[in-house]
């Protein structure tokens, strides 16, 4: 049973969290502390999955409350819940907090939240504490990005037209300069050249622009890597992105598997800029021994960037399929098999990408035979798919 711990200086609002979740008293061992102090004390002695806090306390605040949590206990999701965020105490926050909610709350927004962090946890099956002792350690672990978190919001609202989302997207310039790049490029193959946003919003819809700022916004907030090229990653994920999508049977899982496409090696940039040394020992290992990069991650680490990169976007609220996908796009034989999926379609990009870009680089890994035989994918069907990944390939970016 998964352990959370509620915090706010207001009885009230506890006792209204009380009754919105009790539902989930089955699933959840829920512990509601009255104020920071309190909780402070319950921290010393008590460990818990998921710490949900208010911001503004006397004594001790959400922040020094988070900081203690992330310090002393790195496994813990921590997650601030406030009507007070100010500039000031935001920042205090940014380096301890995973997510960011704002009061009032819907409740089953609440729920989802920290049902998806449980989620998340059992996912991954970190069982020996390896990935969260890495993530609760990192101090700029990258919050979900501004303009896509708005977009969220903006997409919620079922009002929201083309020129409403157009006008969100025109806030920031340097997206909206990326995202007509991206989606002239080859990889949509458009017969015609779009020149502003609203003809972009109106072709591609809002599922599939959604996905693209988040992406954009990840590369474009990405520093100067050391032995690692943003343009060749993000080239990479936008390859796998479009196979991936034209290779999910279900139609209906086709802008989740486009999204895993993107995001698959997000982790990757973590690793890059957070733990640059362990990066490169990995690397220079997969490339001695002859073995997958992911494997020697877990070598080195005890975790890849695949688990690294999904524990984020879980973080981040992205849907499940989403985040089963980044986790196992390297190893989905540890996923119950239930036909051809979101993540067998990103196992299967990513690596026909791979050969069709770089065979064989070092650190590289096959596709593994027998979990085609279980998907049910023919010799003709695979010699099929690496002639969408070769034409992707040949077609020029621009």
């Amino acid at each position: 049973m998964k352990r959370i711990l509620f915090v706010d200086d207001e009885p009230h609002i506890l006792e209204g969290l009380q009754n919105l979740l009790r539902k989930n008293r089955r699933k959840w061992d829920m512990t509601f502390a009255v104020g920071g102090e309190a909780a402070l004390e319950l921290l010393q002695t008590q460990s818990f999955d998921v710490l949900v806090s208010d911001m503004r306390m006397p004594g001790v605040d959400g922040a020094q409350l988070l900081r203690y949590a992330k310090d002393h206990h790195p496994k813990t999701v921590r997650i601030i819940l406030s009507g007070y965020m100010e500039m000031k105490m935001a920042l205090q926050a940014v380096p301890v907090a995973h997510q960011f909610l704002s009061k009032p709350c819907d409740a089953q927004y609440l729920e989802n939240l920290v049902e998806r962090a449980c989620l998340v946890q059992a996912l991954l099956d970190d069982a020996d504490g390896n990935l969260r002792q890495i993530i609760g350690r990192i101090d700029r672990l990258p919050s979900i990005p501004r303009t896509y978190h708005a977009l969220m919001q903006a997409l919620a609202d079922d009002q929201a037209g083309i020129d409403d989302i157009a006008r969100l997207l025109k806030k920031d310039m340097a997206i909206c300069a990326k995202l007509l790049q991206v989606v002239n490029s080859a990889f949509f193959r458009l017969a015609r050249r779009i020149v502003n946003i609203e003809e972009a919003v109106r072709y591609l819809g809002f599922i599939m622009v959604r996905n693209l700022v988040l992406t954009v916004e990840v590369f474009q907030s990405a520093q100067p890597l050391h032995g690692l090229s943003l343009d060749a990653l993000q080239d990479h994920a936008l390859r796998v992105a479009a196979l991936a999508r034209r290779l999910c049977g279900d139609k209906s899982q086709a802008d989740d598997a486009f999204m895993a496409g993107l995001l698959h090696d997000i982790g990757r940039l973590i690793m890059a800029t957070e733990i640059p040394d362990q990066m490169a020992q990995a690397q220079a290992q997969a490339a001695q021994t002859q073995i997958p990069r992911y494997q020697a991650e877990h070598q080195i680490l005890g975790v890849s960037h695949a688990e690294i990169g999904a524990y984020l976007l879980g973080l981040w609220g992205l849907p499940y399929p989403i985040i089963e996908a980044v986790a196992n796009h390297h190893q989905p034989q540890k996923v119950p098999q239930r036909g051809f999926d979101v993540l067998a379609a990103v196992y299967l990009a990513n690596l026909l990408v791979q050969e069709t870009t770089t065979p064989h680089p070092p650190g590289s890994q096959s596709i593994d035979p027998a979990y085609l035989e279980s998907l049910g994918v023919t010799p003709t069907q695979l010699a099929e798919w690496r002639s969408l990944a070769l034409e992707q390939t040949q077609s020029p970016k621009e």
